[in-house]
């Protein structure tokens, strides 16, 4: 069985990507990139090269719409033993590639290409390419371009003679294997249904099952750009028939004694993939529980462990996750009949896995998890793999972003620094394949946790408005249930969820911890705060990360609504693809690195210091208020007075809010209040309302107490800068905007 099949991989021309002499890594996929956006060629580019042969069997070849596919297998595949029962599982071309600054010597490119030519007989073009040549080569390149340049071969007909010589039903099937290969699905059909006529007199279930099946690719390749409603009705009652013969064939004559059993799972992959949606979840479920029955009776373990693969993938797909887990694990189940975990390391060529020694003082049980998490963790690196693997190989670029995501984020800690370079140019080379703005919901780096919210300037005592009390702003200390002083020091830290109000309008902000524990530097191109309810406008900043580094930034915004307000994490953009981050993610698997069910704590690993888990509190947003802004006018806040000495002070208020202020009120809290002779009472009403932007300048005259003991002794060797002490007087303003009927809390400064 193969990976990521579908009824259009019989159209598909094999093509292998041959690296020839030594090409660097990243180099080798600049290339194969370069021929794989080629996949589709219009038959109306190629027109001028074709010379129709006589007797040939391609007579309604659609020049103007139809196309050649191809299919891109970087470092080829091995022979098929199918080959001759379907023509597109055969390698019919060759492409060497090398890279001249690496490759002087054009002799041995060129040994070497003709020796790894020789295992692919069924090839009928070679191609070797060099790329950046240097003058000197430039000149041998033209002497050699005869050589390098094989001319294209003439179609063989051995094949078809051999076909013929079984049966002429097997030839009309492999001739229409070709024509449908090059492009033509007219000239294809008309030899498949001769092909089942004769096929069907013959009893030829198994060949009468595969020329079925390739007439119906056909059908849709000749059915492209029309909306025939009753098409897939078509499709469907045809591959039915593909299954049913499928069933009943049985091979005398297979010397590799491979049972025909696969193309029956195969045929049921292929009409699952393309009925795969919603509306039709019955039909793909029965077939894909009908593929999940027969795969008991595979012999060979790759072909059960592909045929897992793909069922878990199709699930998931089509939203049903927990059977996509069920089919992942039992996945895992056959990496773990294994003998030995070093096998399957060596067998998937995964990194190396540091060993962990267990301390000596934790208990048995302990050390039993741990191995098994270290078995689990290597299967599931191995899944992982693969995944990435086929999904690059069927060019499938988001599913390969998922896969290498998950590998770096997850399993870091058993990966080597190359390694990790590694999957981080697989994350970049798939993204270049994406789409802009491209969502995927497996986060990759860096890790996010929340740190803090720290109190903005604006974030005050703010008091809920009793509209029935003219002083509204009595018995307002911070003791009652509708104030929320965030965060106080020295307040005992109570178990509920705390609450925060925020003001429409106002700025925010909220401390975040980034984590890069990998050996390359991270680029972040954005990260924001990700808030479902949609009444916060967040703003993005783009940060960088060296290796094993950790960082703590800034995130804010600007609330545009009144209502509560969730923000269960991070929106990221990184390695070209916009993911989420959780917070209760993160949460968890520190939780486990504590209690030692994971492998490692990205942040401990990076050198941050352990922090108290910090959960989101229950947020809301008030409608715009007022915002005074106060200072002292001519001074720093440090005035130093001597006892008895009386001095006017000029405070400045201004309105920095988006909303006038309506009421205001000055009162005095603390010791001394008698020290403080006059307060403007008069002249702050007279400037109300005030307006925002506008300012007023209150003057107040204090006079200097005096101190007591306990006051001098703090006192002493003091003199030029500020005293704060117990027995100042505090000058307390009470402000509120207009009442409306959504009751906004005023501020209290």
């Amino acid at each position: 069985m193969e990976p990521d099949v579908s009824i259009e991989t019989s159209s598909m021309i094999r093509i292998a990507i041959l690296p020839i002499g030594e090409i660097p890594h990243q180099t080798l996929r600049d290339y194969y990139s370069m021929f794989h956006h080629h996949h589709p060629i219009p038959l109306s580019s190629i027109s001028s090269f074709y010379t129709e042969e006589q007797k040939s069997p391609f007579t309604s070849l659609p020049w103007d719409t139809g196309s050649l596919r191809f299919k891109f297998i970087l470092c080829g595949s091995p022979p098929s033993p199918w080959e001759d029962f379907q023509s597109n599982r055969k390698i019919l071309a060759v492409i060497g590639v090398f890279h001249c600054p690496l490759s002087p010597d054009l002799d041995s490119v060129i040994e070497e290409f003709d020796g790894v030519c020789k295992g692919y007989a069924s090839a009928l073009v070679t191609r070797c390419f060099g790329f950046f040549p240097c003058d000197s080569q430039r000149n041998l390149l033209e002497l050699y371009s005869r050589h390098l340049w094989i001319s294209q071969a003439s179609l063989s007909s051995e094949e078809v003679i051999k076909a013929k010589k079984r049966r002429l039903g097997r030839a009309q099937k492999t001739i229409g294997d070709y024509c449908l290969l090059a492009g033509s699905p007219v000239d294809a059909n008309a030899h498949y249904s001769t092909a089942l006529e004769l096929a069907r007199l013959t009893t030829d279930y198994f060949w009468y099952a595969g020329a079925l099946e390739g007439s119906i690719c056909a059908l849709l390749i000749d059915q492209i750009g029309q909306n025939n409603p009753a098409l897939e009705d078509e499709v469907r009652y045809r591959f039915n028939s593909v299954i049913l013969h499928y069933k009943k064939s049985f091979i005398q004559e297979n010397s590799q004694r491979v049972s025909p059993l696969s193309f029956e799972l195969e045929a049921n992959l292929k009409l699952a993939r393309y009925l795969c949606r919603r509306e039709l979840s019955k039909d793909i479920v029965e077939l894909l529980t009908s593929a999940a029955d027969g795969a008991k009776s595979l012999i060979d373990a790759t072909d059960r462990l592909v045929l897992y693969v793909e069922i878990a993938r199709l699930f998931g797909t089509l939203g049903y996750h927990r059977k996509a887990a069920f089919f992942s694990r039992q996945v895992a189940q056959l990496y773990l009949q294994q003998d030995n975990r070093a096998s399957i390391s060596d067998n998937s060529h995964i990194n190396e896995v540091g060993s962990r020694n267990a301390d000596s003082g934790k208990m048995h049980h302990q050390s039993v998890v741990s191995l098994f998490e270290s078995q689990w963790s290597m299967l599931q690196m191995v899944v992982l793999r693969d995944i990435l693997l086929s999904a690059a190989r069927a060019g499938d670029p988001l599913a390969a972003w998922s896969a290498a995501a998950r590998l770096l984020r997850s399993y870091y800690p058993l990966i080597t620094p190359v390694g990790q370079n590694g999957l981080a140019r697989a994350l970049a080379n798939s993204s270049e394949r994406l789409p802009s703005g491209t969502r995927c919901s497996d986060p990759a780096l860096p890790f996010v946790r929340l740190y803090s919210f720290p109190q903005h300037s604006s974030q005050m005592d703010i008091v809920k408005r009793n509209p029935a009390r003219e002083d509204w702003w009595a018995g307002s200390a911070p003791s009652g249930p509708f104030i929320y002083k965030p965060f106080s020091k020295g307040q005992p830290n109570d178990s509920s969820k705390k609450e925060l109000i925020w003001i429409v309008g106002e700025p925010v902000q909220i401390l975040v911890e980034l984590a890069n524990p990998c050996g390359f530097n991270l680029k972040v191109d954005s990260i924001y705060l990700s808030v479902h309810s949609g009444n916060l406008d967040p703003f993005p900043i783009s940060i960088d990360l060296p290796p094993h580094s950790s960082k703590v930034v800034t995130l804010s915004g600007i609330p545009t609504s009144v209502g509560p307000v969730t923000i269960p994490g991070c929106t990221v953009h990184c390695f070209g693809v916009i993911t989420e981050h959780l917070f209760r993610d993160v949460d968890n698997l520190l939780h486990g690195a504590a209690e030692g069910l994971v492998l490692s704590d990205p942040f401990r690993s990076c050198g941050s210091p352990r922090l108290k888990n910090i959960s989101v509190p229950n947020i809301s947003v008030a409608p715009p208020l007022p915002f005074l802004v106060s200072h002292v006018v001519g001074g720093d806040g440090a005035i130093i007075l001597y006892e008895g000495e009386i001095c006017d002070i000029y405070i400045s208020l201004a309105n920095a809010g988006t909303v006038p202020v309506e009421q205001a009120h000055i009162s005095l809290s603390g010791k001394n209040q008698d020290s403080v002779l006059s307060i403007p009472y008069e002249t702050l009403k007279s400037v109300l309302p005030l307006k925002p932007g506008a300012e007023v300048i209150l003057p107040v005259t204090l006079k200097a107490w005096k101190l007591g003991l306990v006051d001098l002794d703090n006192a002493s060797g003091i003199m030029g800068r500020q005293l704060k002490d117990s027995s100042s007087p505090s000058l307390l303003i009470h402000y509120a905007g207009n009442f409306i009927m959504c009751n906004p809390p005023p501020k209290k400064k």
